[in-house]
Formats: structure tokens, C-alpha cells, sequence
């Protein structure tokens, strides 16, 4: 170790928090993308990263929000998924 890096001070990221307004429109994108689908467009790795991600974002939203999101989000993934079988 050499003396100059005992003066050097380590890079801290500074951790970042969503805005409400970021979240809705992350979810809004996402569900945009599910009502016009006609087949799932989403891989099943991203499913399955959303599947995770909803619930838990979503609790940024306000109760009823949140509520409405978690629906619509398992009500899509529901009729796309029924429309593969």
C-alpha cells in the first residue's frame, strides 16, 4: 500500500429513492405494454422479475394505487397468460 492511498477517500454513492411520480410511470409503461399485447411480451425471466417487483414498488403508491396496480398487473398477466394455452 502506498501512502497515497491512505488519503484517499473511497467513493460513497449517495443511495437514490424514487419519486411517486417515477413509480407510476415505470408501472405505466409496463402496463401499457401488457394491454396491448395479444401474447405475452414479456420474457420469462422479466415476468418473473416483475411478478417479484410489483407488490413491493408499488408500495411507494398510495393504498388505493397500489391496489389498483397489483390488480390490473395480475388481471393482464392472467388473460395473456390464458391466451398461450
Amino acid at each position: 500500500m502506498s501512502q497515497l492511498e491512505l488519503f484517499i477517500q473511497p467513493v460513497v454513492a449517495e443511495p437514490t429513492v424514487p419519486s411517486v411520480e417515477s413509480i407510476r410511470e415505470r408501472f405505466e409503461s409496463l402496463l401499457t405494454t401488457l394491454r396491448q399485447a395479444q401474447v405475452m411480451p414479456l420474457s420469462a425471466r422479466d415476468l418473473a422479475f416483475w411478478t417479484v417487483v410489483t407488490p413491493q414498488m408499488s408500495n411507494w403508491l398510495p393504498a388505493d394505487e397500489k391496489a389498483a396496480v397489483c390488480q390490473e398487473f395480475a388481471d393482464q398477466i392472467t388473460r395473456l397468460g390464458a391466451s398461450a394455452a
